[in-house]
């Protein structure tokens, strides 16, 4: 039996989780991790009395073509191995979306143990992480000096790491909406340290969040608001180079930091990261940001494993959406005019992550040739989607 987790099932949820995901929680954390269960719908599969599986729901909102979307992070996704392999995962994540289209949340993200496993239920990959490793050879100093560094406590560097992130939110794609909480219970928990790169007008336009532990020194997170500026953080970092053998730099894949490297081959490590899906296809596409198209509308058939209500053919005339669906939500014959696609692909085109053109050339997108055009016509080009955050 599925049913919602209440604060008496806390102790048997905390267990799951400690056997899954192979860690310990200790006294002193009990407390604060207890409080993030409380800000979380949590769903369980029960036999009796005895929790089987699991799945966690963060509310949260990203910003996608600076519009604001409703986003269901789905976590801690977990199950006893005695009853894997029943479907007691599957009918979970199918609960999951159910409410969350009940609750009308427009997409849902998650961090994949196992890629396929999700895309069997409408999930795809929306974004990529990379990790630079720099050995301390090749911490050399770069002539630069367009500002000041300085170091601040974490609770008098919150209101300027806020405005900050903000700012860089505007003009990338798919990013995480952190409210206050967010900040203090995960983003500063990252690293010890927090530095910020200050201008000639004593304004702050960029910051660095590290740690520094066993010789090794983590970039858990760069913002700037202007790419140069990474120049500064770099001769900063080469300060430490009495202090370490290594640095290790977590980006993004877009990140053109070895363009400004002395040694620009240094180990790059770039892996798939989290992986995106619409939850409700209507409501997703009258919230896009689509540039206004011309005569002909845009046709765009959907497919989807789980949620019915995305099966269908989507209209898109100026402003207007119309929504055509059969009864059972599937079309026995293939159209003839528009796109069509399945619901993780069409979520990887409007983040931005996949290219159309090559999906179409894949065959993950059939259909008109002029229509693909009108596809890519009216998406905005606000880049390519990411994430500095995991949940």
């Amino acid at each position: 039996m599925i049913r919602v987790i209440t604060n008496e099932d806390y102790e048997n949820v905390l267990k799951l989780s400690e056997f899954a995901f192979q860690y310990t929680i200790s006294e002193q954390e009990l407390e604060s991790t207890i409080k993030k269960l409380d800000k979380q719908y949590i769903i369980g599969d029960f036999e009796k009395d005895d929790l089987k599986a699991k799945l966690h729901i963060y509310s949260l909102e990203v910003n996608i073509k600076n519009r604001v979307f409703k986003m269901g992070g789905v976590a801690s996704v977990a199950t006893w191995p005695e009853v894997r392999r029943t479907r007691k995962v599957a009918q979970l994540i199918e609960e999951g979306l159910h409410w969350m289209n009940m609750k009308e949340f427009d997409i849902s993200y998650l961090h994949p143990f196992y890629v396929p496993f999700y895309r069997k239920f409408g999930w795809e990959l929306i974004c990529t992480d990379k990790t630079y490793t720099i050995q301390k050879e090749d911490l050399m100093f770069l002539h630069s000096q367009s500002g000041n560094i300085v170091r601040k406590s974490k609770e008098e560097a919150l209101p300027s790491l806020m405005s900050l992130y903000r700012s860089f939110t505007e003009n990338n794609n798919s990013m995480l909406i952190r409210d206050k909480s967010w900040w203090t219970d995960v983003v500063l928990n990252k690293g010890e340290h927090v530095v910020f790169h200050v201008n000639e007008e004593n304004e702050a336009d960029g910051y660095m969040i590290y740690s520094l532990e066993n010789r090794e020194l983590i970039v858990h997170e760069v913002i700037v608001l202007n790419e140069s500026m990474k120049k500064d953080f770099w001769n900063f970092i080469c300060q430490h180079d009495s202090m370490v053998s290594t640095v290790k730099w977590k980006s993004y894949e877009g990140d053109p930091l070895t363009l400004i490297l002395p040694n620009p081959r240094v180990q790059t490590d770039i892996h798939p990261y989290f992986m995106g899906r619409i939850v409700n296809v209507q409501r997703f596409l009258e919230k896009y940001p689509f540039f206004i198209q011309g005569e002909k509308p845009l046709i765009l058939h959907v497919s989807d494993p789980v949620c019915n209500w995305n099966n269908g053919s989507f209209f898109l005339e100026g402003e207007a959406i119309k929504v055509f669906q059969k009864e059972k939500g599937i079309c026995n014959n293939s159209p003839r005019k528009g796109l069509r696609m399945d619901i993780g692909i069409l979520t990887a085109v409007l983040l931005g992550h996949q290219d159309p053109i090559q999906l179409y050339k894949l065959g993950t997108i059939q259909g008109e040739e002029q229509q693909l055009k009108l596809l890519i016509d009216i998406i905005p080009p606000l880049g390519s989607s990411l994430l500095f955050d995991f949940f």
